[in-house]
């Protein structure tokens, strides 16, 4: 024992005396035993000479590349000088080049699947205080260190998107979902990403997957409508939306849309009837646009009735909701039902005095009800109000 501890003493007086002079070696001074088990004495917990264990395991690399051993070792001292990132690829090198017969593959995974775990919650944290740099880092080491877990390039995607680096943080994505393409967490946040990036159309396939396993998630129906309504495929629109509104009755959003689509399609049919006028102002008479008047009659019927309904909804989840108010009152306006519309008008000029377009209303209800007074002044006081607002 006494001889071996004088070679290894040289062996250390060497590499000393190369980290002083600077001296690089185009040819390797020992046989890699001699590196490695050098390298594990410094290791001992009685020694923990972690910078030196480095230097002579990164030398030795330099000459045997091809080592498992070696870079396993290396990933070990990373592991004790919290180099998680270095840690992680000297592994993944010492898994790529290892012998069945390792006997060292149980400590590497145990190193690994005990740091994974911190280094995540750490990029966690990070991203619920809003250090993204901070969080990005810690993501990255996660898939480092264990590459076969989408959660770390999940993770990476939200960061990177987070940041504004919507290519990124799309290719991350993909790279977790062919770990896992039928992961619903991995399916949203890549439909997600896409979707907020401006490529909503490529966002449906994943969101379309998601729903086969949870047809009643609404925030997936809600962004499905909003594809759809941007393309102004407003009948799939309103399937999608009516779907989440009947998933969560609650969805005040969703009615909310659900009203703005039937008047979408409600103006669409209006303008279909004018069309279907002379010039006169009356409807063509001929066999053909009669029949196509009473269709689009019908069809104005029921799109006013159902933007209604949806309003109407949307009312009883928020009744300050002005915006609902407003298109409420434009309904109830539209079908004649004066009353109904002056009770919301009145109250929205009370609420909000330079809603110029609600005065101009209560004018023509006014008027239409024989309240001269009354339509006088809500008539001067929407001109007053147009005329303040040039």
């Amino acid at each position: 024992m006494k001889s071996l501890r004088i070679v290894l003493t040289s062996v250390l007086l060497v590499f000393v005396a190369s980290a002083i002079w600077g001296q690089k070696r185009e040819k390797p001074r020992f046989f890699p035993g001699t590196y490695k088990m050098t390298a594990k004495i410094h290791l001992k917990d009685k020694y923990r000479m972690y910078d030196s264990a480095a230097a002579i395991l990164e030398e030795g690399l330099q000459f045997y590349p091809d080592d498992a051993e070696m870079h396993f070792l290396l990933g070990k001292v990373y592991y004790h000088k919290k180099n998680y990132r270095g840690m992680g690829e000297q592994f993944a090198l010492a898994e790529s080049l290892k012998s069945k017969k390792a006997k060292w593959i149980d400590e590497l995974n145990f190193m690994r699947d005990e740091k994974w775990p911190q280094i995540f919650n750490q990029g966690v944290n990070a991203h619920n205080e809003q250090d993204y740099d901070t969080a990005l880092d810690r993501f990255l080491t996660c898939i480092i260190l264990k590459p076969s877990d989408f959660r770390g390039f999940l993770r990476v995607g939200y960061s990177y998107a987070l940041m504004g680096k919507n290519e990124e943080a799309i290719s991350y994505m993909e790279s977790g979902l062919k770990l896992e393409p039928d992961n619903p967490d991995m399916l949203r946040g890549h439909a997600d990403i896409l979707f907020y990036a401006g490529k909503r159309n490529q966002a449906l396939d994943s969101y379309n997957k998601i729903l086969e396993n949870d047809p009643q998630n609404v925030e997936v129906l809600k962004n499905i409508a909003s594809v759809y309504s941007e393309a102004q495929d407003y009948d799939q629109a309103l399937s999608y939306l009516e779907k989440a509104v009947k998933a969560d009755s609650t969805y005040k959003d969703g009615f909310f849309n659900l009203g703005e689509i039937y008047r979408q399609k409600l103006n669409e049919t209006i303008l279909g009837l004018d069309s279907l006028k002379d010039d006169s102002g009356e409807y063509l008479q001929d066999e053909k646009s009669t029949a196509r008047i009473e269709a689009l009659i019908q069809k104005k019927d029921e799109f006013l009735s159902s933007a209604q309904v949806a309003y109407e909804k949307v009312m009883k989840l928020d009744s300050t909701d002005l915006e609902a108010q407003a298109h409420l009152a434009d309904l109830y306006q539209e079908q004649k039902d004066f009353d109904r519309a002056m009770i919301i008008l009145e109250s929205l000029v009370q609420k909000d005095s330079t809603n110029c377009k609600a005065w101009q209303q209560l004018a023509f209800i006014y008027a239409k009800k024989n309240v001269g007074e009354k339509a006088t002044a809500a008539f001067q006081k929407a001109q007053d109000c147009f005329e303040s607002q040039k």
